[in-house]
């Protein structure tokens, strides 16, 4: 049947150049045609306009095609002949050369030969031949008989002055009025055959060499781990054993692929996995959290002071839980180091440009202040909770304090203490002064030692001036000559236990008085330790180790390296020891507080979201790097949180809040773009990198989350402006203060990522968000182009209630009108309506584009006409279109004007391909006006006949112009387009 109900002979599948028509056009082509210049007979024919045409029965219309007479013998003795070949010995015959030649030229090569045959020019000496054959069993002169007993029988068909000849044996056709035109044809069929077969190889070619460079782009290969198995394969020692497991992993994907969603994936945790084994985020933490971050980038953007510390003390603050505390301690150390509570200015980067010697200086002091504070407060607190203290003790001066501390608790644990120590009013003045500097009450110390000199002068006549310049200065060292002579003092008062004497022979000694001296002159650094009568806390420890660095004091380098003490000694201790010195007490751990107060903040970080809380881990990172205090890993594909570079610690820090908003990246993607654009808050050396994957972050998260509008912005439909999204707003924070630089890194690129992954409705709206309007137009033409070359013909484009009828006449709905939502079709004519009525839009649009655009949905309204079987219509709106000239007024010269156009590839690319369409639909709708008018009944014999003969003069011209371009075309568009006019 027809495309409409009328009987034809023929029907084939047609396509686009290079693509393929759907069969529902409903005609598809013969099988078994002859053809014109094919390369093979068992291909399906291409039918030129000098040929005749045969139906599905072998019948030809005007002739008889001859099919080829095969022997089973001979068949079966060539077989065996080209199994024996490979016994043949190898002889020297590069100087034959390699064949290069098509059929055709081999079929006129053969011509050649038998025509020397004839003549009895040709050497048949074929003595050497048969004896090489003989060898091997097989007999020349049989396989020369039956190769002269296959027949080749010839069919020609005359038709005016051409001759048809079909050589079905050889698979060829040469056609030819004299020998001469044979040779032509011959030659163009050669030429055609080989530049096909060119193509051919070489979209091969380029499909291997994108194949390859995919695979070198995408897939990660071990060599050592292949090397070692290819080794082990041919029974070379390798260097190591390989599992199985080990070769499976020797070949990965390459994370680091531009593009690659590598960023907002998992971390690993402790135990090396990938999948988060923290607790869920309570909601409420996550919404208080979330207000902070987007609260400190609407400050950044307006470069004003933000208490960030502050804020999130105060949120742990309202937790009472043993993690919350450890929190609460991180947060009040960074609150005093950067002194937040009264600083009015911006506090980003503020460390970031101390040098390494003022960093550790700050970070020291500011740890010291902290741990004296505390152990006041811990004091006062014991003083306070005593209602029943004795006169002595009152006035609840800090003096008094210290003294009801040190009677109360010091001497309840050691009764010796008064016998070894010199006392005033029964309170042992050594360990006054030692836990007046261990509060943090200097000035208090320095008031006590002066007002009792006399006191001091027996023994320790200097001691009042090592104390007051220990206390005037600024960090609590000695100028280099009273540091000098402290040192000889303490040599000479402190010699056995220099020299290691035992404790237990009875010298007695202060041991207050010992550590007084350390610390002030911070003497004999070779043990770093105070005598065990002074039992230690964990914060006391730290605290004399802070006390006793040495490295910020003047010449204070000595010979002796175990007699020079700096930060980095102490926090290299402190990692050796380990948290579980440190988290002695399950009530109170404090490892973290410890590494957050020695400057170990990367592995503070670390620390936090192994075994505190992911949330606060982040937050604690962001912390550190607002101010400058963190160490950011450069780029890198690892997944670990903490790398170690150059025995640095370093924290991967865009994976880390990466991998932080994976939870929410859907659900709150306004949120995760808050943590994102945190990535290029980064300073360095790797800052750019730094920025590089915040930017990329970014587009993962509009590609996965696709809320462009609340990220980018949206257009207005009525004067297509541009309304700002969140992350347009805030572009200087990634360092993209340009506008257009902010489209090209974020929208343009996220718009090619879509375009790659087929995702046309968001490349669309992606690139009209980035103005690159042009751009816009080009995928709509190109999709556009798409559709029409390759859906059938009589299936709608666009569905407007969609009704299928199921078994029983039941009619049942089977999918809902199609939107600008989820039709290309109707989602392009909205966007070139709305750049109509915008001059500035259409002034950045290519006119030429845009007019292919218009043709293009032109032609998508005249697709529906042919479904509507308005077959006049259809012919009416595509002589409009002026791209095909099959009028009935159009002669040779216009015809092949037009073709030349896609000769010459002088026609935009879309429309040409949607060329194959418009000629099946020309040559149906007269087809089928042709038969309305014949099957007319009681018509008059006067306007019919006009009308049949316009309708046969606009196929000619429409089968001039197809045959002009039919090598542009696929053969099925073609072969159905002859069986079209055959059928008028």
């Amino acid at each position: 049947m027809s495309l409409f109900g009328q009987p034809t002979r023929t029907s084939a599948n047609s396509g686009p150049f290079g693509g393929t028509f759907g069969s529902g056009t409903g005609a598809s082509a013969t099988q078994n045609q002859s053809t014109l210049g094919s390369s093979s007979g068992a291909s399906s024919g291409k039918l030129s306009g000098f040929g005749t045409v045969s139906d599905k029965s072998g019948t030809s219309m005007g002739g008889t095609l001859p099919t080829a007479v095969n022997s089973s013998n001979s068949s079966k003795l060539l077989k065996d002949l080209l199994e024996s070949a490979h016994n043949l010995p190898k002889s020297d015959n590069h100087q034959l050369g390699s064949v290069h030649l098509t059929l055709r030229e081999l079929q006129r090569k053969s011509e050649k030969l038998r025509k020397l045959e004839d003549s009895g020019k040709k050497d048949v000496n074929f003595t050497k031949a048969h004896y090489l054959l003989a060898s091997s069993g097989i007999s020349a002169e049989e396989i020369e008989s039956e190769l002269n007993n296959i027949n080749l029988p010839a069919s020609t068909t005359t038709s005016g002055s051409s001759v048809i000849s079909v050589n079905s044996g050889a698979g060829g056709v040469s056609v030819g009025a004299s020998s001469s035109y044979s040779n032509i044809e011959n030659y163009l069929n050669a030429k055609k055959d080989e530049n096909i077969l060119n193509t051919i190889e070489q979209s091969l070619n380029l499909a291997s060499k994108d194949f390859d460079n995919f695979i070198s782009s995408n897939i990660s290969i071990d060599w050592k781990v292949r090397r070692d198995e290819l080794r082990k394969s041919i029974g070379l020692k390798s260097s190591g054993e390989n599992s199985q497991e080990a070769l499976k992993k020797s070949i990965t994907w390459n994370k680091s692929v531009p593009g690659a969603y590598n960023i907002l994936t998992p971390l690993k945790t402790a135990n090396g996995s990938n999948v988060s084994t923290l607790k869920q985020l309570p909601r409420e933490k996550f919404e208080n959290h979330a207000k902070i971050i987007y609260q400190l980038n609407e400050a950044r953007l307006e470069n004003r002071n933000l208490p960030l510390s502050l804020n999130f003390s105060e949120l742990n603050k309202l937790q009472n839980d043993l993690k919350s505390r450890q929190i609460a301690d991180v947060w009040k150390n960074l609150i005093d180091l950067t002194n937040e509570k009264f600083t009015k200015t911006s506090q980003e980067q503020k460390f970031y440009n101390l040098s390494p010697s003022k960093l550790s200086r700050a970070v020291i002091n500011n740890s010291k202040n902290q741990l004296e504070s505390e152990f006041f407060k811990y004091m006062e607190e014991l003083y306070l909770k005593d209602s029943k203290k004795e006169p002595e003790y009152l006035p609840p001066t800090n003096l008094n304090k210290i003294s009801y501390f040190i009677n109360r608790v010091i001497l309840k644990n050691d009764s010796d203490l008064l016998s070894k120590t010199l006392c005033v009013n029964g309170t042992p003045i050594w360990a006054l002064i030692f836990y007046l500097l261990r509060s943090g009450l200097y000035e208090t110390a320095l008031e006590l030692v002066t007002k009792n000199q006399d006191l001091f002068n027996k023994f320790d006549m200097n001691f009042p001036i090592y104390l007051n310049k220990y206390v005037s200065s600024e960090d609590h060292v000695l100028p280099s000559g009273l540091n000098e002579k402290l040192h000889s003092e303490f040599n000479q008062q402190f010699q056995f236990i220099i020299n290691d004497v035992d404790s237990s022979n009875n010298i007695n000694f202060d041991p207050y008085k010992y550590s007084v001296y350390k610390i002030v002159g911070k003497c004999d650094l070779s043990k770093k330790s105070l005598p065990q009568e002074i039992n230690l806390s964990i914060e006391d420890w730290l605290w004399f180790h802070l006390s006793i660095i040495n490295e910020h004091q003047l010449n204070n380098e000595s010979n002796l390296i175990f007699e020079n003490y700096s930060l980095v000694n102490l926090q290299n201790r402190i990692i050796s020891l380990g948290p579980k010195n440190f988290n002695t007490s399950s009530n109170n751990p404090l490892y973290l507080k410890t590494l957050m107060l020695v400057g170990l903040y990367e592995l503070a970080v670390q620390y936090t979201y192994d075994f505190i809380n992911e949330c606060d881990a982040v937050h604690l990172a962001i912390g550190l790097n607002y101010y400058g205090l963190l160490k950011v890993a450069s780029y890198n594909n690892k997944d670990d949180l903490l790398i170690v570079r150059s025995n640095d610690y370093e924290i991967n820090f865009s994976r880390l809040l990466g991998s932080y908003t994976r939870s929410f990246k859907i659900s709150d993607p306004k949120v995760a773009c808050q943590y994102l654009i945190l990535i290029a808050m980064s300073k360095g050396g790797n800052s750019k990198e730094e920025i590089a994957k915040c930017h990329e972050a970014l587009r993962e998260l509009i590609l996965i989350s696709r809320e462009f509008v609340m990220l980018l912005g949206d257009i207005n439909q009525q004067n297509g402006t541009k309304i700002p999204g969140v992350l347009e707003r805030q572009r200087s924070l990634i360092k993209l203060e340009d506008l257009k630089e902010f489209y090209s890194q974020i929208i343009e690129l996220s718009a090619i990522k879509c375009e790659d992954e087929g995702r046309i409705f968001d490349a669309l709206l992606l690139y009209q968000l980035c103005q690159e309007f042009d751009t816009v137009v080009s995928l709509i033409n190109k999709l556009l182009a798409e559709i029409l070359s390759s859906t059938e013909l009589d299936k709608p484009i666009i569905q407007y209630g969609n009704y299928e009828v199921q078994a029983g006449g039941v009619v049942e709905s089977k999918r809902a009108d199609d939107t600008i939502d989820n039709n290309v079709i109707l989602f392009a004519r909205h966007i070139i309506k709305i750049f109509d009525t915008n001059s500035f839009i259409l002034e950045q649009i290519d006119p030429q584009r845009k007019e292919s655009c218009d043709l293009l949905l032109h032609i998508i309204d005249i697709r529906g006409l042919f479904i509507k079987k308005d077959f006049q219509q259809v012919l009416i709106e595509i002589k409009k279109l002026a791209l095909i000239p099959f009028g009935q007024d159009d002669d040779l010269i216009i015809i092949r004007k037009a073709s030349e156009l896609i000769q010459n590839n002088h026609l935009d690319d879309n429309l040409i391909k949607v060329i194959p369409s418009l000629l099946i639909m020309i040559m149906a709708s007269i087809s089928q006006a042709n038969y309305a008018i014949l099957t007319k009944r009681y018509q008059a014999l006067g306007n019919e006949r006009e009308e049949l003969a316009s309708l046969k003069k606009q196929a000619k011209n429409c089968m001039i112009y197809a045959g002009m371009v039919q090598y542009k075309m696929p053969r099925e568009t073609y072969s159905l387009l002859v069986n079209l006019e055959s059928s008028l």
